[in-house]
């Protein structure tokens, strides 16, 4: 009986399933293709001449035993982590603040004005940071500015010491303003009538922000942070445009890691398997996210 009424449903939406199979045809062959070959691949030593040889879990072993991969999954999750937690902080201000004008005009060139990095790709952003903290650029001439002429230029990107906050700090520049895009779209939402009757009893702007605000947009700030927490060992194009050998062991993590071996050296069999590792730590770090801030419950209340 139900399998009856699931083909006559099949046959009433044919069109929408055949609509459908080019979508599914996509996946299937430039998404679950490659990451099946690849996990296949993670368990050969693949060789530029010749088959491939099965090694079982070789690869792995290797992974966990070399301490490059170790450092750059500490690279990788305190660059990612610090990038998240500053562009979380910042988007939330710029919104905020947007929230707060009464003047259209003003409040749309400012979004705009904070939502253009993030359209820019880091070989544009990248550029631009090189540049203004080079020893001829905006940095160290303000700082010139300040301290004279005992003032020595600060080569800033070649120094260890700053490599990790410089990362941050333009990742979090890159991509406060889609954070705060999304929170504004959030924060107007919100029923008005809830802000007039908390002005009626004497709240202040401040304490409608605090009270009211803040606590209607918390499922959007959940939903983010898992978002956030599915990409953050993602982070490649950045460390690839503005790392440099001065800085590389500081920076280098695991993507750019990945592309080096799979890519420059063809340690095919080595790549994919660090790969499938990035895919499993990134699976781990979503779920326990996810239950760390009850992202579930939001939806189920």
């Amino acid at each position: 009986m139900k399998t009856s009424k699931y083909l006559k449903k099949v046959v009433r939406y044919r069109f929408i399933y055949l609509m459908l199979l080019p979508i599914i045809a996509y996946f299937l062959v430039f998404s679950y293709y490659p990451l099946a070959l690849g996990i296949f691949n993670s368990f050969q030593q693949v060789k530029i001449l010749g088959g491939s040889e099965f090694i079982g879990f070789e690869n792995y072993i290797n992974i966990v035993k070399n301490p490059l991969y170790l450092k750059a999954l500490w690279n990788s999750l305190s660059v990612g982590i610090g990038t998240f937690l500053l562009q979380f902080v910042w988007g939330l201000l710029i919104a905020l603040l947007l929230n707060e004008l009464n003047n259209k005009g003003l409040k749309s060139l400012l979004q705009t004005a904070t939502y253009i990095p993030n359209i820019l790709s880091w070989a544009v952003v990248g550029g631009l940071w090189i540049t203004i903290l080079s020893p001829a650029g905006l940095v160290n001439g303000v700082l010139k500015m300040t301290q004279g002429d005992v003032f020595r230029p600060v080569v800033f990107m070649a120094e260890p010491a700053f490599a990790k906050v410089i990362m941050i700090f333009t990742g979090g520049w890159k991509g406060a303003g889609y954070y705060a895009a999304l929170f504004l779209a959030a924060i107007v939402s919100i029923d008005p009538n809830i802000y007039e009757a908390a002005s009626i009893d004497g709240a202040s702007r401040l304490k409608q922000m605090m009270k009211i605000t803040i606590p209607n947009i918390v499922p959007t700030m959940k939903v983010i942070t898992v978002l956030a927490a599915m990409g953050v060992l993602r982070n490649f194009d950045q460390i690839y445009v503005m790392a440099n050998s001065s800085i590389l062991d500081e920076v280098r993590n695991l993507l750019y890691l990945i592309f080096n071996d799979g890519v420059i050296q063809f340690k095919i069999g080595l790549a994919t398997s660090a790969a499938t590792l990035v895919l499993l730590t990134t699976m781990l770090i979503s779920f326990t996210v996810r239950k760390l801030i009850r992202y579930d419950d939001t939806y189920n209340d």
